[in-house]
């Protein structure tokens, strides 16, 4: 039971995020690979704000400001 709360607490969140977001978050950990620490938070930073600063990124901003669900959860899953 305990595992079954688990996993449907973690799905749950996965589909709070925003589909952008979590295909940049992905992008973003194949593109550390090879680079020295300096150039890991440039290139993360640098991701971060284009995604936070695009459409959706405004969207899940506004939501949370609004206290409300962002437009890409549907109504049975918030």
């Amino acid at each position: 039971r305990a595992l079954d709360h688990t996993v449907r607490t973690v799905i749950k969140d996965l589909r709070a995020s925003g589909p952008r977001a979590v295909r940049e978050a992905k992008l973003l950990i194949a593109g550390l690979v090879g680079l020295s620490p300096a150039e890991r938070r440039t290139f993360t930073a640098q991701r971060i704000a284009s995604v936070r600063t695009g459409p959706e990124g405004q969207e899940g901003l506004r939501a949370f400001l609004d206290k409300r669900p962002p437009s890409w959860v549907r109504e049975e899953e918030s």
